[in-house]
Formats: C-alpha cells, sequence, structure tokens
C-alpha cells in the first residue's frame, strides 16, 4: 500500500479524528495540490471550538473563496453517478452521500466508497425496494459507515428490522430513523447489542410504545448515547419515567 492509500484508509477507518487528514493534506502539498491541502487544513481549523471571533474571521473568508471558486471543479472530479448526490465537504472531504435508489447504491456501492472521506449516508426513500433491503445489508462498504439516516423513508418495522440486521453497521455512531413505522421490535433490535458505539439516536415520529421504552431503558449496551429522541410516539407515562431515570436530559420525549 503507497502513502497515498494509506492516508486515505486511516482517514475511512477514523473518519473523526484530524490527524489523518492533516497528514493527508501534506501529502496533497507535496504532490502537486497545495490549493486542496490549504482548503483541507483551513476547514479543519473552523473546527476549533476555541476560536475568537477575530480569528475565525479570515478561515471562514477563504473557506468561501475556495467553496466559490474550487469546490465545484473538485466536486466535478467525483464519480457520477444517478441516483447518486454527494453531500458537501467538511474537514476537507465529502463526508457524506445522499440516495434514494437503494438498487443504484448496492450496484455501484464500490465506486461510491472509493471516495475517501465517506462515512455518512442519508436514504430517502426504502418504501419501493422491500426485496433487495437484504442485498443492501449484505454490502460489506457499508462497514465504512458512522451514520445512517434514513429520515421519513417510509420504512416498515420489518424493513428497518432488515437493514439494522447487517453486520457491516456495527460502527455506527449515529442513527437516524426519524419519521418512519420503526415499533418495540426495532427499538428491540437496537437495545440488543448490536449498536454499542451509539452516541446519537433519532426515534421520533414513529410507533414506539411502552415495551420498546423498555428495552432502550434496560439495555447495557448504550452507555455511550449523548442524545436519544423519541419524541412522538406511543410511549406511556411509565415508559417515559422509565426513560428519565436511565437516560436523563439525554432523552428527549
Amino acid at each position: 500500500m503507497n502513502d497515498h492509500d494509506a492516508l486515505l484508509h486511516a482517514i475511512g477507518e477514523h473518519p473523526e479524528e484530524d490527524t489523518p487528514r492533516l497528514m493527508f493534506a501534506d501529502w496533497l502539498e507535496e504532490n502537486g495540490q497545495p490549493e486542496r491541502a490549504d482548503f483541507a487544513r483551513n476547514q479543519i481549523e473552523l473546527t476549533r471550538s476555541e476560536l475568537t471571533p477575530a480569528e475565525r474571521h479570515p478561515l471562514v473568508k477563504k473557506n468561501v473563496y475556495y467553496l466559490n471558486n474550487w469546490v465545484p471543479h473538485w466536486k466535478a472530479q467525483l464519480p457520477r453517478i444517478d441516483g447518486i448526490e454527494w453531500g458537501d465537504f467538511n474537514r476537507g472531504l465529502i463526508e457524506e452521500v445522499q440516495t434514494s435508489s437503494i438498487e443504484r447504491l448496492i450496484d455501484r456501492a464500490a465506486d461510491v466508497f472509493t471516495v475517501p472521506g465517506i462515512h455518512i449516508l442519508r436514504v430517502g426513500w426504502l418504501g419501493n425496494y422491500p426485496t433487495r433491503l437484504s442485498e443492501l445489508a449484505r454490502v460489506s462498504e457499508l462497514s465504512r459507515l458512522r451514520a445512517l439516516r434514513l429520515v421519513a423513508s417510509r420504512a416498515n418495522a420489518e424493513d428497518l428490522s432488515v437493514i439494522l440486521s447487517s453486520g457491516h453497521l456495527r460502527r455506527l455512531n449515529a442513527l437516524d430513523l426519524h419519521g418512519n413505522y420503526a415499533n418495540d421490535a426495532v427499538a428491540g433490535d437496537i437495545a440488543d447489542g448490536r449498536f454499542g458505539n451509539l452516541t446519537e439516536l433519532w426515534l421520533g415520529s414513529n410507533q414506539i410504545g411502552a415495551r420498546g421504552a423498555r428495552a432502550l431503558a434496560a439495555s447495557p449496551h448504550l452507555a455511550e448515547l449523548r442524545f436519544l429522541d423519541l419524541r412522538n410516539n406511543t410511549i406511556d407515562h411509565a415508559g417515559r419515567s422509565t426513560l428519565r431515570s436511565r437516560f436523563g436530559s439525554k432523552v428527549k420525549l
């Protein structure tokens, strides 16, 4: 594995860390791409929470310059795949891919996930592809994901359970199923230990009741959660009390 591929592999394995990205920026500069290198370093610097307004202003100005003058060119170099949309640059790389075509994602997964930095998948529609969801669950490239967002994808509980059964989703930090038909069984799937790295769990506007609430509250595998959204479900008073006892201010009901 050459230096370029090794750095991209490191970014894929640790997408939340800045060090591999800064090392990749060094590689870009050393290999004739100083603008990409500067753009990446600038975006990484912008994520520092301790920046003062005076420090932030020139960084924002430089970022806008690159967004207007260079990013369209860099995006044009990405694979063009019908039904696949690339997200915005963050910390120097595109991190999110969006699709409403499960079939296209399955068929072109290798091309989609060759793009360095991709670790967020947003799917806008699952309702038309029930027979292919098991194929999606077997796509090995899903192991790159740290966030899966199926917001208002009209997925029923059975379809969600098929997707969540994937052994390639075990490294997720964020799971967003807002606005679907997740029920107590889906809540039980999430609570059973397969997603022990979750820090964000969005289950608002579903069909989760008292049994699902108890499963989540009793799970020893959700210790890393910092945010749990269960608003607009069918959880009774006892279930709400149990959730608040377990998660405190982290849960939204």
